[in-house]
């Protein structure tokens, strides 16, 4: 007997040390962070820090060095962690056998990684492990691109959008130096700033460009930096004002009318060296619907279209021609540095200026309409969602969202609340024991910063539901709150959506179940052949808004905008402007899953 235990024993301890001399696989992932080359490896169950700094050829020490954080909690399975590159791989094949397999593409100048992924129809991994060493941050021109040819068409926009965001949240994970952020329709240096509370000025410097700020692209925010001040009412635009109340701003603009017919102007930054950008363009197919229709219904209005190539000179030659100056309406422009001359012809003549996309660092005074929302006004929406629980829960993953964190940790503010680190081997239990009995109101806020770790709690979620169900345990209500960066995910089962009740808050939604959504959906596509875009929804948006209300005449303006209308995105508040003059939309949409399968947006 004791012969047969010492012989079972040694079998085993063999087996073991068999099974730890199993080769581990070296991650193709190479990425380029404060100008050093690092793989991205994410460590799987039995791996060490010793295994690693063996496969990788780096000491352990170095190991620690680039990730701090292992030293401190131990290596955790499912985290990416950094190995710094001795020397690069390479891609050995003959140079007949890499034109067969690799196109080549050369970077221009302004051009992005996600640009480039989606005019190929590429995965991002399959760029980045095809191109070691690439910065997905900083492109340069002229720089050379392998393109797997047996890879392209085989991936959407929406997929390129969502690993785009995966990866940077993978970045933003590993890196000390930087947080990663991708750019969204809309977004200025200034929002993100105010985002991240890290002067506009350092973000520049961290990402030096010269083609404006666009979606899709990667920036590197600083981190470890103190909250930037508030400009104060009498530096924001760098001279003396004296801000007015806000009952006496709110009350005393009324735009005249130069003829009977209602002119807008739209200045968009429609081609850059020849070539028309496309979302631009979107906007402008979405305004030609809303005048067609605001023409049907009895208003007679003129649409000018204005393209000011982002260019501050090209908008000075703009204001100074004859066919502007019977604006009644000015849609635009979209960049802060070209607004100034703008706005300095908007005050001599008082006809409002309606900035349609972006946020600005500075204030212009109470011609300048802002349709995106006042971000401070965000966290009353998020309020709301949490004024009737009784029981808050975070759960985060390997990948946390850190944006979402901030954002819902200001929101919950005295609350308690619990937390929950989730992966693939927690048990379902530790998320049951969470959720409270018949009368309480849990909500659950999801933290996890990918695609994979939301489909992970979700289902985990869901299930914890129906093993209640099943087991005719009484459960409160459950409310899931959630990033509207989900929407991009492909493949997330929608259907938890609804079963969880999960809601968000957004700037931008068009819920195309709703019919007059619908309607310019196939006013649309009819017209120009194509899906429209969130572009082509602000665009219809904005000429609907503020073109019924310039021909509604100078004293039925304020009227007109009132009550929070809600043409085909998010609600437009412009009742409560800033104590500077600028009326700033105060509305984001809330936006919410229910259980009955309807969603509705408040």
């Amino acid at each position: 007997m004791k012969r047969l235990l010492i012989a079972i024993l040694t079998i085993w301890c063999c087996s073991g040390s068999v099974a730890a001399q199993q080769p581990n696989v070296r991650s193709a992932e190479v990425v380029r962070m404060a100008d050093t080359d690092y793989y991205l490896h994410t460590v799987e169950a039995g791996e060490t820090v010793y295994s690693l700094a063996r496969l990788y050829g780096v000491t352990e020490a170095q190991f620690y060095e680039d990730n701090p954080a292992v030293r401190e909690r131990g290596l955790q399975a499912g985290e990416t962690v950094r190995i710094a590159c001795g020397q690069l791989p390479e891609v050995k094949m003959s140079r007949r056998k890499l034109q067969r397999t690799f196109a080549t593409h050369v970077v221009q100048a302004g051009e992005t990684t996600y640009a480039i992924a989606k005019r190929y129809s590429l995965s991002i991994g399959t760029l980045i492990q095809d191109n070691p060493g690439l910065d997905p941050a900083h492109l340069k021109a002229g720089q050379e691109l392998r393109i797997r040819k047996s890879e392209m068409d085989k991936t959407s926009p929406q997929q390129i959008m969502s690993q785009m965001d995966d990866f940077a949240s993978t970045l933003s994970e590993v890196s000390d130096e930087y947080t990663y952020h991708l750019v969204e329709l809309g977004e200025t240096f200034y929002s993100i700033s105010r985002q991240y509370d890290v002067p506009v000025a350092e973000i520049e410097a961290a990402n030096p460009m010269t083609d404006g700020l666009k979606a899709g692209t990667l920036l590197r925010i600083p981190t470890g930096k103190k909250p930037m001040p508030a400009p104060s009412p009498e530096t924001a635009m760098g001279e003396q004002t004296t801000p007015a109340p806000v009952s006496d701003v709110a009350a005393d603009f009324a735009p005249h009318r130069y003829s009977d017919v209602t002119t807008l102007s739209v200045l968009l930054p429609l081609t850059e060296k020849g070539t028309v950008r496309t979302g631009f363009m979107e906007f402008w197919q979405g305004a030609l619907i809303a005048a067609e229709e605001l023409r049907n219904a009895g208003y007679p209005l003129a649409l000018n279209l204005f393209d000011t190539q982002h260019s501050r000179t090209e908008t000075e030659k703009i204001v100074q021609s004859d066919a502007f100056r019977s604006s009644d309406v000015i849609i635009g422009p979209v960049y802060e540095e070209t607004l100034p001359p703008v706005m300095e012809y908007a005050r001599r003549t008082n006809v409002p200026v309606v900035s349609p996309l972006a946020d600005f660092e500075c204030h212009y005074g109470k011609n300048l309409y802002r349709m995106s929302p006042d971000a401070s006004c965000r966290y009353d929406k998020i309020e709301q969602l949490l004024d009737s629980a009784t029981n808050i829960v975070f759960i985060t993953t390997a990948v946390t969202d850190t944006q979402l964190e901030r954002e819902m940790k200001q929101a919950v503010g005295n609350r308690p609340y619990q937390r929950l680190v989730y992966r693939k081997e927690t048990p379902s239990e530790q998320i049951d024991a969470l959720v409270q009995g018949k009368g309480s109101n849990n909500v659950f806020v999801v933290l996890a910063g990918d695609e994979a770790g939301v489909d992970l709690v979700l289902a985990a979620l869901s299930s914890v539901q129906n093993n209640r169900l099943a087991r005719s345990i009484r459960t409160g209500s459950i409310r899931v709150i959630g990033d509207p960066k989900w929407m991009r995910y492909s493949n997330l089962d929608r259907n938890l959506f609804f079963k969880l009740n999960v809601s968000f808050v957004t700037s931008y939604h068009a819920d195309r179940g709703n019919e007059a959504v619908r309607d310019f959906d196939s006013r649309y596509i009819e017209a120009f052949g194509r899906i429209p875009t969130l572009y082509s929804y602000r665009g219809y948006d904005a000429v609907i808004l503020f073109g019924k209300a310039a021909a509604n005449g100078g004293a039925a303006w304020n009227e007109t905008l009132s009550g929070t209308p809600t043409p085909l995105e998010t609600p437009y508040d412009f009742n409560t402007p800033a104590l500077v003059g600028d009326r700033i939309n105060r509305s984001w949409a809330l936006v919410t899953y229910g259980n009955d399968y309807t969603i509705t947006v408040h």
